[in-house]
């Protein structure tokens, strides 16, 4: 994802889809920002003139949500593994459950993959970095975020803002939002640090969002709090079924 500032300086950041055209970025790579390009993988062109943007309520929270016309149907519909009948094809990633409140040492070397696109030298064109890793500590910061913090093992890197962190089943774990410096050093000598999924949750649920089959873990989180049901786009038959456990696929109502 490519922006420019007012003085015509252009970055690059990343965003991931969680279903239904809508991506997910960190709230620096687009505030004050002119977008200039999207560049999806295998979907063809996003119009800039379909994008909205979405931020949190708290200005503290570096995510925000684009509303767009993005679509992965001609990549689910027409790409085809050859030889290969156990790859299992998705269209979107799926937001892991993992609340603030949940989070403990137990997740220390958890091993996690980070995406983004930070700028390779010589290369004449975005290409995608993936890194494998650890999450190496969790920590509440004193200063910026609201939230807690994975601090990741892969390299911090401009370009990797807004990425996804992933387990190894394809859960998201957080959010690429930053690299922890002192002394404005320069980041690839920084801790890369992610933001845990529980605000991304609450700008969902604050907008009403419900994207593909992360809309079945919202009213998982939810429904079991006591939130009406009447909150959740589901007709009748689809309810009675997420209330037994029986369905985890949103692409019904």
């Amino acid at each position: 994802m490519e922006t420019q500032d007012e003085n015509g300086e252009i970055g690059i950041g990343t965003a991931f889809h969680i279903g239904d055209g809508y991506l997910v970025t960190a709230r620096h790579v687009i505030q004050g920002r002119h977008l200039t390009n999207i560049i999806p993988a295998d979907s063809g062109t996003v119009s800039l003139d379909s994008v909205e943007v979405i931020y949190p309520s708290d200005p503290c929270t570096d995510l925000a949500i684009l509303k767009t016309n993005f679509s992965l149907d001609a990549y689910m519909e027409g790409v085809k593994f050859w030889g290969r009948d156990d790859v299992r094809k998705v269209s979107h990633i799926q937001i892991g459950s993992h609340l603030n409140d949940w989070l403990d040492d137990s997740v220390i070397l958890t091993k996690v993959i980070a995406f983004g696109y930070p700028p390779i030298p010589t290369s004449p064109c975005p290409r995608l970095v993936a890194v494998r890793g650890e999450i190496n500590a969790i920590i509440d910061p004193y200063v910026g975020s609201h939230d807690p913090l994975f601090v990741i093992s892969p390299m911090a890197r401009g370009g990797f803002s807004g990425g996804p962190v992933l387990t190894e089943d394809g859960w998201l774990v957080g959010v690429i939002t930053s690299s922890l410096l002192t002394d404005h050093a320069a980041p690839e000598l920084g801790f890369g640090a992610a933001l845990t999924v529980e605000p991304l949750w609450e700008m969902l649920f604050e907008n009403r969002i419900f994207p593909a089959s992360n809309a079945d873990m919202m009213f998982e989180l939810r429904h079991g709090w006591g939130l009406a049901e009447d909150f959740f786009p589901f007709g009748e038959e689809k309810l009675q079924r997420l209330k037994s456990g029986e369905d985890f696929d949103a692409t019904e109502s």
